[in-house]
């Protein structure tokens, strides 16, 4: 059984380390001479453009499976913080959630919703799906000002 100077040291190094992560994020510049491997890197580090980019060149590749992959990651919204579980210190036997900041807030690439609204209404890639293609539409729509 962990002592509650384990868990607090434990739960310390976490706060403290987690925001730090980020350094160990890839340096893209270093693949500027390399516009393809650039762009892959950006959007592996959750560039929306590069991802909305990669999922448009696949798209037009006509590979809608990893159309559909880039593009979903370009169109989710995000809130800009992520919940961090804390767990349970000395005789609480329930753990804490702590919202973490991550960035700005994003209601997610247009583009990227838009098309996958048209790859689902259209089928590509799979079955039609009408519900998805209208939860695309509408967060395409929610997302700009009147």
């Amino acid at each position: 059984m962990m002592t509650l100077l384990t868990k607090f040291c434990l739960v310390s190094l976490l706060v403290l380390i987690l925001p730090g992560c980020s350094m160990f994020a890839r340096d893209c510049a270093k693949l500027a001479a390399d516009p393809a491997a650039y762009r892959a890197c950006q959007a592996g580090q959750g560039d929306a453009q590069a991802q909305y980019e990669l999922g448009l060149a696949a798209y037009d590749a006509r590979d809608y499976a990893t159309a559909r992959r880039w593009l979903k990651l370009a169109a989710t919204p995000s809130s800009g913080r992520t919940p961090i579980y804390m767990p349970p210190v000395g005789g609480q036997t329930y753990g804490t959630v702590m919202m973490m900041d991550t960035g700005s807030a994003s209601a997610g690439h247009r583009g990227a919703q838009l098309l996958l609204a048209e790859i689902y209404a259209a089928g590509l890639g799979g079955a039609p799906d009408p519900e998805l293609a209208a939860h695309y539409r509408t967060l395409a729509t929610r997302g700009q000002l009147p």
